[in-house]
């Protein structure tokens, strides 16, 4: 087998630019960990050390308290800092919400919540690799704010984590929604604006507006004018069952769990990220603009 030196060179140089970059990154968190242990000493920390690099040390435990499930959402608070103890942005009053194991932020902090319960409140201590990674954080004007390759110190608390049934209920209540009717497998239904004729049966042409969110207020989809067949056209059923709800002129917010949409499987985009988490509830807002 003949081997054309250019390529055999080009591939020699890549394969030595990867040992680089390997080898690098392996220094950067060989310094982390020495800093991260420094840190530690000085502060009088007691941390665990779990097989990712992160230390983890409850401030407080609530041994009975509920525990997050993947998929849940969560609510928690978190503060960024550098080990030199300067706050990385201001977030100390904010509250973050995200669907446990998918949009909780860095792999740190996913990691810090799989230790916490409801209540409890955490300092993490974070290698790059799973925190902010190579690259440096800047504000809009530039100011470095977290340099690249630097550990970070996560301070959390988790407030509370929410069930499918329970991000429906709380999502009712937050916005103050009067349900007007709802079904056995918990679809709620919310009519805005009373329709003309009668209900919309299987087999009519109909064409709707709609936005569809999720109780995080995420908007995932949306169209001022969609077509579509009752009972024919292949759809989430919890948006069908909504839609046979109402009359041509009506208005109505529908929000049904991940039973009659996506399921355990969620939806992904053409590139494989995910549009619609797994076992997430849906909600629509719709209007009937005709029927046929």
């Amino acid at each position: 087998m003949k081997f054309y030196l250019p390529f055999v060179l080009a591939g020699a140089s890549l394969l030595a630019g990867c040992k680089g970059i390997n080898n690098e990154a392996s220094e950067k968190l060989d310094e982390n960990d020495k800093q991260i242990q420094a840190y530690i000493a000085s502060n009088n920390l007691a941390p665990t050390k779990s097989p990712s690099g992160l230390y983890y040390q409850l401030k407080n435990t609530i041994p009975t308290a509920r525990a997050p499930k993947e998929a849940e959402l969560v609510s928690y608070t978190r503060v960024i800092s550098q080990l030199n103890n300067k706050v990385v942005g201001d977030t100390t009053n904010k509250i973050f919400k995200g669907y446990f194991g998918y949009t909780t932020g860095p792999l740190a902090v996913h990691e810090g919540l799989s230790y916490m319960k409801e209540g409890e409140s955490s300092v993490l201590l974070s290698p790059y690799s799973i925190a902010f990674g190579m690259d440096a954080i800047k504000d809009t004007l530039g100011n470095v704010l977290l340099p690249a390759y630097a550990p970070v110190r996560f301070d959390l608390k988790l407030i509370k984590t929410r069930n499918e049934s329970e991000q429906i209920q709380d999502y009712i209540a937050e916005n103050k929604l009067q349900v007007t009717g709802s079904t056995t497998d918990n679809l709620n239904y919310i009519r805005l604006k009373e329709g003309t004729g009668s209900t919309i049966a299987a087999g009519k042409a109909v064409v709707v507006k709609y936005v569809g969110k999720l109780v995080t207020g995420a908007v995932f989809d949306k169209s001022d004018s969609f077509s579509f067949t009752v009972g024919v056209t292949s759809l989430v059923s919890g948006f069908t069952q909504g839609v046979q709800k109402m009359k041509v002129g009506e208005k109505a917010i529908i929000i049904f769990p991940s039973a009659l949409g996506y399921g355990v499987n969620g939806r992904r985009d053409g590139y494989g990220q995910y549009v619609i988490y797994p076992s997430v509830p849906l909600i629509f807002e719709l209007e009937v603009l005709s029927a046929n």
